[in-house]
């Protein structure tokens, strides 16, 4: 599979897209390449007025990896993020780790190789 990378940095910019229209104004990022892995770690706030959007962000994170969609759609996520860009991204990640803790939002994810 071709743009291991460039596919890394759609999913940390597509998050972090959306962590902004929830109200994020403190977010920590941590990529780290390993061996069969990327691990990508997201640690933000939002606003607590943004609980739809929390309950859709773990719906759609939380999809089955499908490497034929990936295959095909992964560059057409984009600036504005939507719901089926999230999906996407659920689509294009193996593992996937959420937690909700007082007014902070925990994400980690695994993309194998």
């Amino acid at each position: 599979m071709k743009h291991f990378r460039k596919r890394v940095t759609k999913i940390v910019d597509d998050l972090m897209t959306y962590l902004f229209s929830m109200g994020a104004n403190d977010i920590s990022i941590n990529f780290k390449e390993e061996e069969k892995q990327f691990k990508i770690y997201v640690k933000s706030n939002y606003n607590p007025k943004e609980q739809k959007k929390i309950k859709d962000l773990i719906k759609y994170l939380n999809m089955e990896k499908q490497e034929e969609m990936e295959e095909y759609y992964w560059e057409l996520t984009g600036d504005s993020i939507f719901d089926p860009e999230l999906s996407l991204i659920g689509m294009m990640t193996d593992r996937k780790e959420i937690n909700i803790e007082d007014d902070f939002l925990e994400i980690i994810l695994y993309r194998y190789k």
